[in-house]
């Protein structure tokens, strides 16, 4: 395992208990289907049941899945999963995006229970849950429950979208946008196919004039798989937002071809919506980007830049294109602002809900309340100062990201997210489309994945000496051979050749005679240690020459031959042990 990577748990045996689990309840279906015929209730209530329980077990499938369903409503609806799933429980259409949301929340849970959070996190989300819980009671006392809880879904799904998605690894990770990358691929091919057909033909397959068919002059705006243009506009906005973020960070330039395909699918969707929502996410994203990517090279940099403004361009002569250039709906919109703002509002709000999809969902108890700015809902549902503090909040985000940006390849990614989906703000409710706001929370979980890893933990420094009290082995250092002076007869003349092969001359049988030697030649005298009997005047007393031992047969000529001198030619008085 890498030095310093968080070590990746196995299943162990807790998983493989869960899937046993699992597969008992596949084998109980068919029993509990009869006893759900013989009681009166739907039949593949407990098909469904099964299949949620897995998709809450398993994060890679069950994060799937919630992708899916956020992102392609239209389609499902029309594909007839939204009525069968609704079928299943009772006739409830929203089971199928309830089903997703829950979900969501059991992998969010098990993140928020794997730990390792720090004490400023658990404090802001200490704080968070206290405003949330005043806020609620405020939205229930205004406008009841319903309406408070489809606004307090809403709110929350976004961030628990995220807690699941930071719980998966790389490998995780890089699935999910893959899996997103598809799905903008069939929005395109959609999008495409429905402005061929024509919004006549549309309406009478079951498309809902107003909402899924709508106009912007005489240009028509198409749906794709989503509720609404805007849907997909902010949706195609989001992943082509993450996949310009990503190509201008450094080392994290996309290489599978999905998600380039995705990413023209994502230019065509944005083009086709005339979503302005979504063309000025991308455009607020990419020039932070571009301008906040200091990580590179003067190069490198430079042709950050060219991409941003390449994009822009790009954006701005597709709106051109399909005619979807009027400012007239955006002007009007500072009209509606002031008009809210000046009424009778509370300092503190009206709640959550009182403001947005939470006022035509199905458990509205009042009127229709959009004003196509997230900052402005704000101020209604939690007060002017509330809007004061998230305008303040998102500036020093901004601040920090920029100053990461130098040296965190993430912090790129989060800059241009963060930075686009502010300026979606100022146009429109992006917080609550929770499918284009699961996809830039993909890009934002997958930037974490881009800084390098942390060192490896550096032990501390042991004194050895005051640690053991086993001295260290000291090992001296090497010394080169001496040149020593012959001494005596039996002197052996060894020649240098290599640095580790020693030649000895060979001796003729019946003498032994000194062979002239070149100027490599080392002469070794022996070597004789020094005793404590010795006796210096016998050591000093000239030594008797004996006779050239005799030798047996020849050598040949690659061997050599050293005299040997035997203890029965050595001199009387010379009495040392051999």
């Amino acid at each position: 395992m890498t030095a310093g990577r968080r070590a990746v748990r196995s299943p162990g045996p807790i998983r493989w208990r869960t899937v046993r689990v699992l597969l008992g309840a596949v084998a109980a279906v068919p029993v509990a289907t009869v006893v759900c015929l013989l009681a009166g209730a739907p039949p593949l209530l407990p098909a469904f049941v099964v299949v949620f329980a897995a998709l809450a077990v398993f994060p890679l499938p069950g994060l799937a899945y919630v992708l899916v369903v956020l992102n392609a409503p239209l389609g499902l609806r029309l594909a007839g999963v939204e009525g069968i799933v609704g079928d299943a429980f009772g006739g409830r259409e929203y089971a199928l995006g309830l089903s997703a949301a829950a979900i969501a929340g059991v992998h969010a849970l098990r993140c928020v229970l794997r730990g390792g959070w720090s004490r400023r996190q658990v404090v802001g989300v200490g704080v968070g849950l206290l405003v949330l819980g005043v806020w609620s009671l405020i939205g229930i006392a205004h406008h009841g429950p319903g309406q408070t809880l489809s606004g307090l879904r809403l709110t929350v799904l976004p961030f628990l979208l995220l807690l699941a998605l930071l719980g998966l690894g790389a490998p995780g990770m890089t699935r999910i946008v893959t899996v997103a990358a598809w799905l903008l691929m069939a929005n395109g091919v959609a999008t495409v196919a429905e402005l061929i057909i024509g919004p006549q033909q549309l309406v009478q397959w079951g498309f809902e004039d107003g909402r899924a068919i709508r106009y912007i002059g005489d240009t028509f705006r198409a749906p794709g798989l989503t509720e609404v243009n805007a849907e997909l506009g902010i949706l195609a906005g989001a992943f082509l937002l993450g996949y310009v973020a990503l190509w201008l960070t450094s080392g994290a330039r996309p290489t599978r071809w999905s998600w380039h395909v995705g990413a023209v699918s994502a230019v065509v969707c944005l083009a086709l919506s005339t979503s302005r929502s979504g063309a000025l996410l991308v455009v607020g994203g990419v020039i932070a980007a571009a301008v906040g990517n200091r990580s590179g090279g003067a190069a490198a940099r430079r042709r950050a830049r060219l991409v941003g403004l390449g994009v822009v361009a790009c954006v701005t002569v597709g709106f051109v294109a399909v005619g979807a250039t009027g400012a007239r709906s955006l002007f009007q919109r500072f009209e509606v602002w002031s008009g809210l703002l000046d009424g009778d509002l509370p300092l503190w709000g009206r709640g959550i809900g009182a403001a947005g999809a939470a006022t035509v969902s199905r458990a509205a108890s009042g009127g229709q309340v959009f004003v196509d700015n997230y900052f402005v809902s704000v101020a209604l549902q939690y007060g002017l100062p509330m809007m004061v503090v998230l305008i303040a909040g998102i500036g020093y985000l901004l601040v920090r990201l920029w100053r990461y940006a130098s040296t965190l390849p993430s912090a790129v990614s989060h800059l241009a997210v963060l930075t686009g989906l502010s300026a979606a703000f100022l146009v429109i409710e992006a917080w609550e489309y929770t499918g284009a706001t699961m996809c830039l929370a993909v890009f934002v979980a997958y930037g974490n994945h881009l800084d390098p890893l942390p060192p490896a933990p550096v032990a501390p420094a042991v004194d050895v000496r005051q640690a053991s009290a086993v001295p260290p082995v000291a090992h001296p250092p090497a010394r080169p051979p001496e040149r020593r002076r012959p001494v005596d007869a039996e002197t052996v003349v060894l020649p240098r050749v290599e640095a580790e092969t020693v030649v000895l001359p060979r001796v003729e049988p019946q003498r032994v005679a000194r062979q002239p030697v070149d100027a490599d030649t080392v002469i070794l005298p022996p070597q004789r240690s020094a005793r404590r009997g010795d006796d210096p005047q016998r050591s000093a007393a000239p030594r008797h020459q004996q006779p050239p031992p005799s030798y047996g047969r020849r050598d040949d000529d690659s061997t050599a031959v050293l005299p040997v001198t035997r203890p029965e030619h050595r001199h009387p008085d010379d009495n040392r042990r051999w």
